[in-house]
């Protein structure tokens, strides 16, 4: 199996066009604009793995938050919680090897913060399981160069390039590098690979990728063995290497600018004996990287030259296609047993820590155990629901459509066609309503209520244009008052964020960074605190944040009945917009919570969050006569 080494160096300046050419955008949208305040986990197997290190790099680089690489079974033993509560990319360029097939069904299972999937051939088993898990985003091109030989290369070099092209934006270009114009550097001049049998790879600053990878190639090709270790680590011990083992052994050095210096006086350290790979770039940031990937490549063939082994295609032995293939997804139950939804509702509450204090676990499983009973005795009339992220996807296409997405609809007709009144708090406007008008059909109008602006001015469907008069009304002068302050101390031309006005709501939008937005709102609650303006609170959505004169402006004012009406939002918290609404005792959520034990507990399977959490709740609900019955268990 595989293909000629040097026929796939050949290649590798068509793959980078190529990959060049793509748009990236999902993949930037997700790892640079997404949730980027949350750590990510990079996983991938063999070659592929190299590519999560530069990933796991190119993250924190941008987002200034932690990034980890990881193997499939790694991954695994980690835990649900890192699984439940990083992001996840999966890295595959064939999109069929079982170990990445096993890791995508952990992280379907627990994962409630968001996934990714790169492959580069179509119609693979990945994007096969992946067609039944919408909420995972997909990435999936065909290669030009096909499938690599038997190490990744063509698909390495795009996966990079990719990667880069996501980091950087569309100016990015790495056109023109190509291995085959490199030539070693050595200590001595006329060092002979084919006596070297093990390298010390000593990489800093965009380095560890391509030593990782190097150790990858040099392994499955059965060239040499490869130790790693960045220029300082070197020095605590692992230079001993030379003084007991050194007579077959050899320095590879990756430099970049960054660390040339340090490079040059690590090596300067070490007897003249010792002999020394200079793979070099003039490069700095992640195209040093693809430069030196590239040549790593061509390192890789010349030693396999020395070898008379074609890393193409070195020929494997029997077992290691039953290696590769090894079923084991059942064994891995042992290290990830199943779990209650009782469990990941406490933890929902509590967080990891909370198991620590096994009183204080108990007393929430406890609440948690009466809660769901005391729903399931509940006979309710009226479902209130939040909008964005309850019955809308919170990113901007999906709450612009301008209408219920076709699962939600399917869901609440039941509920319409058996005489349940639907009430939805929302801080937005007219758009709100306009999307039931376009998917509801308009005899269920009058079953339907809109508490706009956050429950300022609720409305039965069809009934919009008395929102022109109440946003007439005269603008709040305390909110006034903030929205001068927050210029003052946060200039516009610092931030980009807008101000909307709506007589007794500010609404504060842009495109904000999650830093950014966590900055404004921390400002207005100064501000609020300072001038002493005890009129007024601050909350915050899945896009923005309101600014409210409370005492006549709340979602509880949507609920008629509370004893009547089950109530289902996503952000719970005590910053969020729909925590009033969530003190209910009868209230879930599907994403955030609060700390109350009594009300808005997330009871949904794990993994799942947002729309999935609200169909599901809506699944678990019976309805005869305009009365809904809950049907759920923990």
């Amino acid at each position: 199996m595989g293909k000629p080494f040097k026929g796939e160096l050949k290649m590798l300046s068509e793959t980078i066009r190529w990959a060049e050419q793509q748009d990236v955008t999902r993949l930037a949208r997700f790892l640079f604009a997404e949730n980027k305040q949350i750590p990510l986990v990079c996983i991938g197997s063999g070659g592929s793995l190299s590519a999560c290190h530069y990933a796991a790099q190119l993250y924190q680089r941008c987002n200034g938050v932690m990034a980890q690489a990881m193997s499939p079974l790694q991954l695994m033993y980690s835990g649900r919680e890192i699984i439940r509560g990083y992001k996840l990319l999966f890295l595959s360029a064939s999109g069929k090897n079982k170990d990445i097939l096993n890791a995508i069904k952990y992280g379907v299972k627990y994962n409630e913060t968001g996934m990714m999937s790169l492959t580069l051939r179509k119609d693979n088993p990945t994007e096969d399981l992946l067609q039944q898990y919408p909420k995972v985003q997909r990435w999936c091109e065909d290669i030009p160069s096909e499938k690599d030989g038997f190490l990744a290369t063509n698909s390495l070099a795009a996966t990079f390039t990719l990667l880069c092209k996501a980091a950087e934006g569309p100016e990015f270009h790495v056109s023109g590098f190509n291995p085959l114009d490199f030539e070693l550097t050595t200590r001595p001049l006329n060092l002979r690979l084919s006596g070297i049998q093990n390298f010390i790879v000593l990489y800093g600053a965009a380095g560890e990728p391509v030593a990782c990878d190097i150790e990858s190639k040099l392994t499955e090709a059965a060239l040499g063995s490869a130790l790693l270790s960045d220029y300082r680590n070197f020095g605590h011990g692992r230079h001993h290497w030379f003084d007991k083992r050194g007579k077959n052994s050899c320095i590879i050095a990756l430099v970049t600018p960054v660390e040339r210096e340090l490079a040059h006086k690590t090596i300067g350290c070490l007897p003249t004996s010792v002999p020394v790979i200079y793979i070099e770039t003039e490069l700095d940031g992640p195209l040093a990287s693809i430069d030196m990937l590239l040549k790593a490549f061509r390192f890789v063939n010349d030693l396999g030259e020395a070898r008379g082994i074609d890393p193409g295609k070195p020929g494997v032995p029997g077992y290691g296609r039953i290696l590769y293939n090894l079923d084991y997804f059942k064994l891995t139950n042992r290290i990830l047993p199943a779990e209650k939804t009782l469990d990941v509702a406490v933890l929902r509450k509590l967080g990891v820590a909370g198991r620590d204090n096994i009183p204080l676990w108990e007393h929430y499983s406890v609440a948690c155990q009466r809660f769901v009973r005391q729903l399931n005795r509940g006979k309710f009339t009226t479902i209130a629901f939040d909008y964005d992220g309850t019955l809308s996807a919170p990113d901007r296409k999906s709450r612009f459509k301008n209408r219920l997405c076709d699962e939600i609809r399917g869901a609440l007709m039941p509920l319409l066609e058996n005489g349940v009144q639907i009430v939805v708090a929302t801080g937005r406007g007219k758009s709100v309503g306009e999307s039931f008008q376009k998917s509801i059909d308009q005899k269920y109008w009058p079953q339907i209520k809109v508490g706009y602006y956050n429950g300022a001015c609720l409305l039965v469907l069809g009934e919009e244009d008395k929102l022109k008069a109440w946003k007439e009304q005269p603008f709040d002068n305390e909110l006034k008052a903030l929205e001068e302050e927050l210029k003052q101390r946060l200039p516009k031309s610092c931030v980009d964020y807008k101000f909307e006005e709506r007589s007794l709501q500010l609404s504060i939008e842009g495109e904000m960074t999650r830093t950014e937005s966590q900055l404004v709102y921390e400002t207005c609650r100064e501000i609020i605190w300072d001038k002493q303006m005890e009129g007024i609170r601050v909350w915050r959505s899945s896009h923005s944040m309101d600014i409210v004169v409370f005492r006549e402006v709340s979602k509880l004012r949507v609920i008629e009945d509370p004893d009547r009406t089950l109530c289902i939002g996503d952000y719970g918290t005590v910053e969020g917009n729909d925590y009033e609404m969530l003190t209910s005792k009868f209230s879930l959520s599907v994403d955030c919570v609060s700390k109350n034990a009594e009300s808005c507990w997330n009871i949904a399977p794990s993994g799942m969050k947002g729309l999935d959490a609200t169909l599901y709740y809506l699944s678990r609900l019976t309805v005869s006569g305009g009365i809904i019955k809950c049907k759920f268990s923990v």
